[in-house]
């Protein structure tokens, strides 16, 4: 029975470092599916020149190439909302800001930035309501005192009651 012992564990210690060593070789430097950091920070970097000197689209196509290749990286997840916030498409800024707050929830600038975007469909949906409501109608009256509250509001810029609502 000791021979039988001797084989089995020298069995096991084989295919251990057969595990071993070829754990190691989807380690090495060759080839990966991983994208590398250099590759990476240099998209990086093109995105947020195309952003910075206003180049949406390009900046847009920029961020989204790097999402496929890093999805839970609330940064750039964030920067894209800033993009879209900027491009006036509140519920696509809004939803990458709460992408950012699904990855990490204690992000205070997402969570800022959120607010602003809703803040201002609140009042885009308050110009709306005031501009199709009869005078005199309770929801025209709510509505108008509303915009009044909000137009004291720093960040938001002063309306037209007349004027249609932002576009999305």
């Amino acid at each position: 029975m000791g021979g039988e012992s001797v084989k089995r564990t020298r069995f096991v210690l084989a295919l251990l470092l057969g595990l071993l060593l070829s754990g190691c070789g989807a380690l090495s430097s060759g080839p990966s599916d991983m994208p590398q950091r250099s590759d990476l920070f240099q998209l990086s970097n093109e995105a947020q020149l195309a952003y910075e000197s206003g180049e949406d689209a390009k900046a847009e196509q920029l961020y989204m190439a790097l999402l496929r290749k890093t999805p839970n990286d609330p940064e750039i997840w964030f920067r894209l909302g800033n993009l879209y916030a900027r491009a006036h498409r509140p519920d696509a800024a809004a939803d990458a800001y709460q992408r950012v707050l699904s990855i990490n929830n204690t992000e205070h600038r997402a969570w800022y930035n959120l607010g602003i975007v809703r803040l201002r469909q609140g009042w885009a949906a308050m110009i709306q309501a005031y501009g199709n409501s009869a005078p005199g109608d309770v929801v025209n009256g709510e509505s108008g005192r509303m915009i009044g509250h909000l137009e004291r509001m720093p960040g938001l810029p002063p309306v037209n009651r007349n004027d249609p609502a932002p576009k999305k």
